[in-house]
Protein backbone atom coordinates (compact mmCIF):
# COMPACT_ATOMS: atom_id res chain seq x y z
CA UNK A 1 0.00 0.00 0.00
CA UNK A 2 2.70 2.52 0.94
CA UNK A 3 4.65 2.03 -2.39
CA UNK A 4 1.48 2.35 -4.17
CA UNK A 5 1.02 5.69 -2.82
CA UNK A 6 4.49 6.93 -3.23
CA UNK A 7 4.06 6.18 -6.61
CA UNK A 8 1.35 8.45 -6.95
CA UNK A 9 3.27 10.75 -5.67
CA UNK A 10 5.97 10.64 -7.24
CA UNK A 11 3.94 10.46 -10.51
CA UNK A 12 1.80 13.31 -9.67
CA UNK A 13 5.26 15.49 -8.62
CA UNK A 14 6.31 14.55 -12.14
CA UNK A 15 3.59 15.42 -14.14
CA UNK A 16 3.11 19.01 -12.01
CA UNK A 17 6.97 19.51 -12.43
CA UNK A 18 6.27 19.12 -16.21
CA UNK A 19 3.74 21.46 -16.49
CA UNK A 20 5.99 23.86 -14.89
CA UNK A 21 8.05 23.71 -17.03
CA UNK A 22 6.24 24.23 -20.18
CA UNK A 23 4.47 27.20 -18.78
CA UNK A 24 8.11 28.81 -18.76
CA UNK A 25 8.95 27.52 -21.81
CA UNK A 26 6.02 29.17 -22.98
CA UNK A 27 6.56 32.44 -21.13
CA UNK A 28 10.45 32.59 -22.04
CA UNK A 29 9.29 31.89 -26.29
CA UNK A 30 6.99 34.97 -26.08
CA UNK A 31 8.47 37.39 -23.95
CA UNK A 32 11.59 36.96 -26.26
CA UNK A 33 9.99 37.28 -29.32
CA UNK A 34 9.87 41.27 -29.13
CA UNK A 35 13.64 40.93 -28.44
CA UNK A 36 14.60 38.74 -31.28
CA UNK A 37 12.24 40.51 -33.28
CA UNK A 38 13.92 43.72 -32.55
CA UNK A 39 17.51 42.37 -32.86
CA UNK A 40 16.47 41.16 -36.83
CA UNK A 41 15.42 44.17 -37.41
CA UNK A 42 19.38 45.59 -36.19
CA UNK A 43 20.53 42.33 -38.90
CA UNK A 44 18.15 44.35 -41.89
CA UNK A 45 15.51 41.60 -41.48
CA UNK A 46 12.31 43.92 -42.89
CA UNK A 47 8.86 43.49 -40.97
CA UNK A 48 7.59 41.63 -44.24
CA UNK A 49 10.63 38.72 -44.09
CA UNK A 50 9.54 38.22 -40.63
CA UNK A 51 6.48 37.77 -41.27
CA UNK A 52 6.63 35.33 -44.39
CA UNK A 53 9.29 33.57 -42.16
CA UNK A 54 6.54 32.89 -39.47
CA UNK A 55 3.56 32.14 -41.28
CA UNK A 56 5.18 30.77 -44.33
CA UNK A 57 6.86 28.10 -41.67
CA UNK A 58 3.80 27.76 -39.61
CA UNK A 59 0.96 27.38 -42.17
CA UNK A 60 2.89 24.60 -44.06
CA UNK A 61 3.39 22.50 -41.02
CA UNK A 62 -0.13 23.10 -39.48
CA UNK A 63 -2.01 22.25 -42.74
CA UNK A 64 -2.96 18.98 -41.92
CA UNK A 65 -4.25 20.08 -38.92
CA UNK A 66 -7.30 21.52 -41.00
CA UNK A 67 -7.81 18.34 -43.06
CA UNK A 68 -7.45 16.06 -39.96
CA UNK A 69 -10.36 18.27 -38.39
CA UNK A 70 -12.34 18.45 -41.49
CA UNK A 71 -12.22 22.03 -41.57
CA UNK A 72 -14.22 23.50 -44.30
CA UNK A 73 -13.22 26.19 -47.34
CA UNK A 74 -16.10 28.51 -46.08
CA UNK A 75 -15.14 28.32 -42.48
CA UNK A 76 -12.00 29.11 -43.44
CA UNK A 77 -12.67 32.08 -45.51
CA UNK A 78 -15.04 33.22 -42.98
CA UNK A 79 -13.98 32.72 -39.08
CA UNK A 80 -10.12 31.43 -40.50
CA UNK A 81 -10.04 35.28 -42.13
CA UNK A 82 -11.26 36.97 -38.86
CA UNK A 83 -9.04 35.01 -36.60
CA UNK A 84 -6.13 35.90 -38.76
CA UNK A 85 -6.94 39.67 -38.94
CA UNK A 86 -6.39 39.56 -34.74
CA UNK A 87 -3.51 37.45 -34.59
CA UNK A 88 -1.83 36.83 -38.29
CA UNK A 89 -0.33 39.04 -40.60
CA UNK A 90 -1.71 42.31 -39.67
CA UNK A 91 -0.74 41.88 -35.69
CA UNK A 92 2.82 40.71 -36.90
CA UNK A 93 3.35 43.88 -39.09
CA UNK A 94 1.79 46.26 -36.88
CA UNK A 95 3.91 44.56 -33.81
CA UNK A 96 6.67 44.96 -35.80
CA UNK A 97 6.57 48.55 -37.32
CA UNK A 98 6.29 49.57 -32.95
CA UNK A 99 8.74 47.75 -32.26
CA UNK A 100 11.28 49.76 -34.67
CA UNK A 101 9.59 53.23 -33.20
CA UNK A 102 9.37 52.03 -29.45
CA UNK A 103 11.32 49.23 -27.86
CA UNK A 104 10.88 45.49 -26.80
CA UNK A 105 10.39 46.68 -23.69
CA UNK A 106 7.56 48.73 -24.02
CA UNK A 107 6.06 46.18 -26.18
CA UNK A 108 6.38 43.49 -23.38
CA UNK A 109 4.65 45.76 -21.26
CA UNK A 110 1.55 47.42 -23.35
CA UNK A 111 0.98 44.56 -25.82
CA UNK A 112 -0.26 41.78 -23.19
CA UNK A 113 -1.43 44.11 -20.68
CA UNK A 114 -3.77 45.67 -23.08
CA UNK A 115 -5.03 42.47 -25.00
CA UNK A 116 -5.87 41.35 -21.08
CA UNK A 117 -7.88 44.55 -20.67
CA UNK A 118 -9.38 44.57 -24.14
CA UNK A 119 -10.17 40.81 -23.50
CA UNK A 120 -11.82 41.50 -19.91
CA UNK A 121 -14.32 44.46 -21.92
CA UNK A 122 -14.96 42.48 -24.69
CA UNK A 123 -16.04 39.54 -22.47
CA UNK A 124 -18.46 41.40 -20.81
CA UNK A 125 -20.33 42.57 -23.70
CA UNK A 126 -19.32 39.64 -26.36
CA UNK A 127 -19.59 36.92 -24.02
CA UNK A 128 -21.78 37.91 -21.04
CA UNK A 129 -19.28 37.49 -18.39
CA UNK A 130 -20.07 39.39 -14.92
CA UNK A 131 -17.17 41.94 -14.20
CA UNK A 132 -15.98 40.81 -10.33
CA UNK A 133 -14.63 43.51 -8.23
CA UNK A 134 -10.77 41.53 -8.14
CA UNK A 135 -11.14 41.84 -12.18
CA UNK A 136 -11.77 45.03 -11.57
CA UNK A 137 -9.12 46.17 -9.70
CA UNK A 138 -6.46 43.94 -11.85
CA UNK A 139 -7.69 45.92 -14.65
CA UNK A 140 -7.27 50.02 -13.37
CA UNK A 141 -3.80 48.61 -12.46
CA UNK A 142 -2.78 47.94 -15.65
CA UNK A 143 -4.52 50.68 -17.07
CA UNK A 144 -2.27 52.44 -14.60
CA UNK A 145 0.79 50.54 -15.12
CA UNK A 146 -0.17 51.49 -19.57
CA UNK A 147 -0.46 55.24 -18.94
CA UNK A 148 2.59 55.47 -16.87
CA UNK A 149 4.48 54.05 -19.90
CA UNK A 150 2.73 56.23 -22.40
CA UNK A 151 2.79 59.12 -19.92
CA UNK A 152 6.31 59.17 -19.81
CA UNK A 153 7.29 59.16 -23.37
CA UNK A 154 4.61 61.66 -24.20
CA UNK A 155 6.31 63.91 -21.16
CA UNK A 156 9.80 63.27 -22.89
CA UNK A 157 8.06 64.62 -26.05
CA UNK A 158 9.00 62.04 -28.07
CA UNK A 159 6.13 61.34 -30.53
CA UNK A 160 8.10 58.10 -32.07
CA UNK A 161 8.47 56.16 -29.13
CA UNK A 162 4.87 56.98 -28.62
CA UNK A 163 3.20 56.03 -31.97
CA UNK A 164 5.12 52.88 -31.11
CA UNK A 165 3.11 52.60 -27.81
CA UNK A 166 -0.26 53.12 -29.65
CA UNK A 167 0.57 50.64 -32.09
CA UNK A 168 1.19 48.19 -28.82
CA UNK A 169 -2.02 48.82 -27.53
CA UNK A 170 -3.76 48.26 -31.47
CA UNK A 171 -1.57 44.76 -30.75
CA UNK A 172 -3.54 44.16 -27.90
CA UNK A 173 -6.85 44.85 -29.23
CA UNK A 174 -6.26 42.73 -31.99
CA UNK A 175 -4.89 39.66 -29.70
CA UNK A 176 -8.17 40.43 -27.89
CA UNK A 177 -10.06 40.35 -30.87
CA UNK A 178 -8.58 36.47 -31.57
CA UNK A 179 -8.93 35.86 -28.02
CA UNK A 180 -12.68 36.30 -27.43
CA UNK A 181 -13.33 34.88 -31.48
CA UNK A 182 -11.70 31.92 -30.59
CA UNK A 183 -14.00 31.36 -27.13
CA UNK A 184 -17.06 32.56 -28.80
CA UNK A 185 -16.86 29.88 -31.66
CA UNK A 186 -15.85 27.21 -28.82
CA UNK A 187 -12.71 26.96 -31.22
CA UNK A 188 -9.97 23.89 -30.87
CA UNK A 189 -6.58 25.70 -30.00
CA UNK A 190 -5.06 24.09 -32.47
CA UNK A 191 -7.81 24.53 -35.17
CA UNK A 192 -7.56 28.41 -34.49
CA UNK A 193 -3.94 28.29 -34.58
CA UNK A 194 -3.78 26.41 -37.47
CA UNK A 195 -6.33 28.77 -39.25
CA UNK A 196 -4.49 31.89 -38.49
CA UNK A 197 -0.92 30.30 -39.30
CA UNK A 198 -2.64 29.21 -43.42
CA UNK A 199 -4.78 32.01 -44.37
CA UNK A 200 -1.38 34.44 -43.29
CA UNK A 201 0.47 31.89 -45.04
CA UNK A 202 -1.51 32.19 -48.16
CA UNK A 203 -1.46 36.29 -47.68
CA UNK A 204 1.92 35.94 -47.56
CA UNK A 205 2.02 35.06 -51.62
CA UNK A 206 0.83 38.97 -52.58
CA UNK A 207 2.36 40.03 -49.63
CA UNK A 208 5.64 39.05 -51.31
CA UNK A 209 5.24 39.94 -54.91
CA UNK A 210 3.96 43.94 -53.82
CA UNK A 211 7.13 44.28 -51.86
CA UNK A 212 9.07 46.94 -53.52
CA UNK A 213 12.17 45.69 -51.76
CA UNK A 214 13.61 42.57 -52.97
CA UNK A 215 13.16 39.77 -49.64
CA UNK A 216 15.51 37.04 -48.62
CA UNK A 217 18.28 38.05 -51.00
CA UNK A 218 20.88 39.21 -48.64
CA UNK A 219 19.80 36.97 -45.37
CA UNK A 220 22.51 34.56 -45.38
CA UNK A 221 21.41 30.73 -44.86
CA UNK A 222 22.13 30.72 -41.38
CA UNK A 223 20.05 33.48 -40.21
CA UNK A 224 17.18 32.19 -42.67
CA UNK A 225 16.91 29.20 -40.78
CA UNK A 226 17.73 30.62 -37.61
CA UNK A 227 15.09 33.01 -37.58
CA UNK A 228 12.59 30.63 -39.80
CA UNK A 229 13.12 27.90 -36.57
CA UNK A 230 12.22 31.37 -33.95
CA UNK A 231 9.32 32.42 -35.63
CA UNK A 232 7.73 29.48 -37.79
CA UNK A 233 8.33 26.90 -35.37
CA UNK A 234 8.98 28.09 -31.55
CA UNK A 235 6.62 31.21 -31.68
CA UNK A 236 4.02 30.08 -33.68
CA UNK A 237 3.77 26.70 -32.53
CA UNK A 238 5.54 25.23 -29.77
CA UNK A 239 4.79 27.83 -27.30
CA UNK A 240 1.04 27.22 -28.18
CA UNK A 241 1.82 24.05 -26.98
CA UNK A 242 3.77 24.36 -24.42
CA UNK A 243 0.93 26.71 -22.61
CA UNK A 244 -1.70 24.23 -23.82
CA UNK A 245 -0.04 21.18 -21.67
CA UNK A 246 0.72 23.44 -18.59
CA UNK A 247 -2.93 24.35 -18.66
CA UNK A 248 -4.00 20.89 -18.91
CA UNK A 249 -1.63 19.60 -16.07
CA UNK A 250 -1.60 22.33 -13.74
CA UNK A 251 -5.60 23.98 -14.19
CA UNK A 252 -6.35 27.38 -15.96
CA UNK A 253 -5.54 29.21 -12.59
CA UNK A 254 -2.04 28.16 -11.96
CA UNK A 255 -1.57 27.78 -15.58
CA UNK A 256 -2.24 31.55 -16.49
CA UNK A 257 0.58 32.35 -14.08
CA UNK A 258 2.88 31.93 -17.06
CA UNK A 259 1.21 35.02 -19.33
CA UNK A 260 1.71 37.06 -16.36
CA UNK A 261 5.23 36.51 -16.41
CA UNK A 262 5.88 37.46 -20.36
CA UNK A 263 6.09 41.51 -19.44
CA UNK A 264 9.20 40.93 -17.20
CA UNK A 265 11.05 38.49 -19.08
CA UNK A 266 10.30 40.66 -22.18
CA UNK A 267 12.03 43.44 -20.20
CA UNK A 268 14.81 41.27 -18.63
CA UNK A 269 16.07 39.56 -22.15
CA UNK A 270 15.66 43.77 -23.73
CA UNK A 271 18.29 44.87 -21.38
CA UNK A 272 20.65 41.82 -21.49
CA UNK A 273 20.56 41.33 -25.15
CA UNK A 274 19.62 44.99 -26.26
CA UNK A 275 21.54 46.74 -23.86
CA UNK A 276 17.85 48.69 -23.66
CA UNK A 277 18.06 50.56 -20.71
CA UNK A 278 14.90 50.71 -18.07
CA UNK A 279 13.87 53.55 -16.29
CA UNK A 280 12.54 53.78 -12.74
CA UNK A 281 9.03 55.09 -14.44
CA UNK A 282 8.85 52.14 -16.69
CA UNK A 283 9.76 49.94 -13.74
CA UNK A 284 6.59 51.45 -11.42
CA UNK A 285 4.92 50.68 -14.92
CA UNK A 286 5.80 47.23 -14.95
CA UNK A 287 5.37 46.51 -11.31
CA UNK A 288 1.01 47.99 -11.92
CA UNK A 289 0.86 45.41 -14.73
CA UNK A 290 2.36 43.04 -13.24
CA UNK A 291 0.23 43.06 -10.42
CA UNK A 292 -2.84 43.91 -12.12
CA UNK A 293 -2.21 40.78 -14.14
CA UNK A 294 -2.09 38.72 -10.99
CA UNK A 295 -5.53 40.09 -9.82
CA UNK A 296 -7.08 39.78 -13.29
CA UNK A 297 -6.02 36.49 -13.45
CA UNK A 298 -7.19 35.26 -9.99
CA UNK A 299 -3.92 34.64 -9.02
CA UNK A 300 -4.06 37.17 -5.91
CA UNK A 301 -7.39 36.85 -4.58
CA UNK A 302 -8.81 39.25 -1.80
CA UNK A 303 -8.43 38.00 1.75
CA UNK A 304 -12.61 36.60 2.82
CA UNK A 305 -14.07 38.52 5.40
CA UNK A 306 -13.81 36.26 9.02
CA UNK A 307 -16.13 35.54 11.44
CA UNK A 308 -15.70 35.60 14.96
CA UNK A 309 -18.02 33.80 17.01
CA UNK A 310 -19.03 34.84 20.16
Amino acid sequence: MFRKLKGIVLIKNTGMLLGICMGLVASLIWGSWPVISKLAQTQNITSVEITILRFGISGLILLPVLFIHSISLRSLCTKGVALAVGAGMPYVLLAMNGISLSSSAHFGIIAPSSMLVFSTLGSIYLLSEKLTRQRLVGVSMIVLGVFIVGWHSFALMNHQVLMGDLMFVGCGALWAMFTLLGKYWKLNSWVATAMVSVVSGVLCFPLYGLSNEPIFVDMSITTFLAHGLFQGVLVAILALYSYSTSVSILGAAKGAVFAALVPPIAICLGVLILNEIVTWVEVTGITCVFLGMMFALGLIVFPSKVKISH
